[in-house]
């Protein structure tokens, strides 16, 4: 898919929602929000980054480092919690993306907002924006945040190739959860889900 070809598709497109609830955690199906508790939930933005590599375009994912937290040792998208200072959650997208990777607003475009995914366990409500840059950036990485960083290539999101079920530790004890693999990174929970949602709005 060339770069003209994923911008023009992803601005066209609508949320399928259907394709993202197979990359759903079993327990995650069972959880039905009110909207009461999506008003009252933490609210934060993250940013699908999907850039221009050497060969194909990639999305680029992150590692937390390992810490107590909900998500920690995780993969996941640059991102956070809305701040005060955010005009809205774009600017929150994007502030989070330069504080943790060094990624600027100056390097991309943002071509997509998707629509917000409540993720039960942190309470959180979460705005995804895809962004889209003719380049692989150097990055700098808030290492508190960031463990390290690596992309998969975009090609092998849309065909299905890396989804498998994977068994990762919840507060629930170990359960076996739909993924993508790639070397040896999982990539499952919130950060798979909008993963098949980009994939769907490209399909």
């Amino acid at each position: 898919m060339t770069a003209s070809e994923f911008i023009n598709r992803i601005q066209k497109s609508n949320d399928d929602f259907s394709m993202a609830h197979s990359m759903m955690p079993w327990y995650r199906k069972l959880v039905k929000p009110s909207a009461q508790t999506l008003k009252k939930a933490n609210k934060a933005a993250v940013l699908v980054h999907v850039f221009q590599g050497q060969q194909d375009l990639e999305i680029l994912y992150m590692k937390r480092p390992a810490y107590e937290g909900t998500h920690g040792g995780q993969v996941s998208f640059p991102g956070g919690k809305r701040e005060t200072v955010d005009a809205d959650f774009e600017h929150t997208a994007i502030r989070e993306a330069e504080e943790e990777v060094g990624l600027k607003s100056s390097m991309f475009q943002i071509v997509k907002e998707m629509s917000p995914l409540y993720i039960p366990p942190s309470n959180f409500l979460v705005y995804p924006f895809v962004s889209f840059a003719e380049q692989k950036h150097d990055l700098i990485l808030e290492t508190k945040e960031v463990a390290y960083t690596f992309s998969v290539p975009l090609n092998m999101i849309l065909t299905g190739e890396l989804v498998d079920s994977v068994k990762v530790p919840t507060k629930m004890g170990k359960m076996k959860v739909p993924a993508y693999v790639w070397e040896e990174e999982m990539i499952w929970g919130a950060t798979a889900i909008i993963t098949a949602r980009l994939a769907a709005l490209l399909s």
